[in-house]
């Protein structure tokens, strides 16, 4: 494999391993599973089933989904073949479309990480994956993937 392929895969996961904690957050306080406290911004609720975020590595919590899934996607979506001097609505439209493409990846992997993330007891990515599969199949694991598809390729094209 080439240099640039690995580059991006690594350049892909660092990413993720710096912006998972604040992912964690967001989809915690997204589920209500946190108030904001002047004193503590991150006390769980009382009646939360969240396991708390007592540990540094409970920041990485559905962070092994993502680093495999879209470490490879920003290998893959590289600038090998860019045209010199290529129009804004051409540049828009090869990301939109690179985006939607994603999708293959991307629905899944997220789905198994928030699934992680607000799990209690704390769940691994593969466990969540398997239980995932073996409720819906294929389809199980796509479950709000034409949301993420429009998001993606919305994104990818900006």
């Amino acid at each position: 494999m080439s240099a640039d392929f690995w580059a991006g895969y690594l350049s892909g996961a660092i990413g993720i391993i710096i912006g998972n904690p604040l992912d964690l957050l967001k989809t915690r306080i997204q589920a209500g599973s946190l108030r904001a406290t002047p004193a503590s911004p991150l006390v769980p609720r009382p009646e939360s089933q969240h396991a708390p975020l007592n540990r540094w590595t409970s920041l990485l919590r559905g962070a092994a989904a993502p680093i495999l899934g879209y470490g490879a996607l920003n290998a893959l979506l590289g600038d090998e073949a860019v045209p010199k001097h290529p129009s804004l609505g051409a540049i828009w439209t090869a990301g939109a479309i690179g985006g939607l493409a994603t999708f293959v990846v991307s629905a899944p992997t997220e789905l198994v990480k928030c699934r992680a993330q607000v799990s209690s007891p704390p769940k691994s990515s593969i466990l969540v994956a398997r239980e995932l599969w073996s409720r819906g199949g294929i389809r199980g694991l796509y479950l709000g993937g034409g949301i993420t598809s429009v998001r993606d390729a919305v994104g990818y094209g900006f």
